[in-house]
């Protein structure tokens, strides 16, 4: 992984193309329902400790990248909007979206409080970090 001087992204490669903007992830949540930021703490204490994963904030979403891009986390007004990789179309509750992309499946999911994070959601984000 290389990493970019401007905005402290990480890279996969040198020269990269990406949106080069310092983000800190606290501002996504402004002016967001309070229950977003508690959700996606959980969701990044799960992920954080896997093996070469990196964090990082674009202008409206974080992203978790191991060697390609596993995980999406958009907050949104009263929901975050997770978007994550399957090999294969997933249309089971509570995926509410799964169109391909690039050979594979994208997948969201829209979660507006603790509750909801369920052990297939985790499942869910386990096996598209696995086929990253």
């Amino acid at each position: 992984m290389q990493t970019c001087p401007k905005c402290e992204r990480e890279l996969r490669k040198p020269n990269q193309w990406h949106y080069c903007l310092k983000v800190n992830i606290g501002d996504l949540f402004k002016n967001k329902e309070e229950e977003l930021e508690f959700i996606f703490d959980r969701l990044l204490a799960e992920v954080v400790d896997w093996d070469d994963v990196a964090v990082s904030a674009t202008k409206n979403c974080i992203l978790f990248v191991h060697n390609i891009t596993f995980l999406v986390i958009k907050p949104m007004k009263k929901q975050l909007d997770i978007k994550f990789g399957s090999e294969n179309e997933q249309t089971q509750f509570p995926i509410i979206k799964s169109a391909i992309w690039n050979s594979k499946y994208e997948n969201h999911i829209r979660v507006s409080n603790l509750d909801e994070l369920t052990t297939d959601i985790y499942s869910f984000i386990k096996k598209s970090y696995q086929i990253s």
